[in-house]
């Protein structure tokens, strides 16, 4: 998979659907919540863990995934 992507790309990564993960963000589970770009929101790894946490939907599977496609330069993400 190719980062950032689409909510509905991100939706179907993680299981859920877009208004459900749109909701995380709606409800500040999401921060700093992903930019929007030509009216399209843009997920990126580190938001996508935290969605997935808040959603119960992250596995060490997943969050190993989504850790390997972030920047060497990102740290821990809460």
């Amino acid at each position: 998979m190719h980062y950032p992507c689409s909510t509905g790309e991100a939706a179907r990564l993680l299981g859920t659907s877009e208004p459900r993960l749109a909701e995380t963000v709606r409800r500040g589970h999401v921060r700093p919540p992903p930019p929007i770009v030509a009216g399209r929101r843009l997920w990126g790894p580190a938001d996508l863990i935290q969605a997935a946490r808040v959603l119960g939907l992250l596995t060490n599977h997943l969050e190993d995934t989504l850790r390997s496609a972030m920047p060497a330069a990102v740290g821990h993400v809460d």
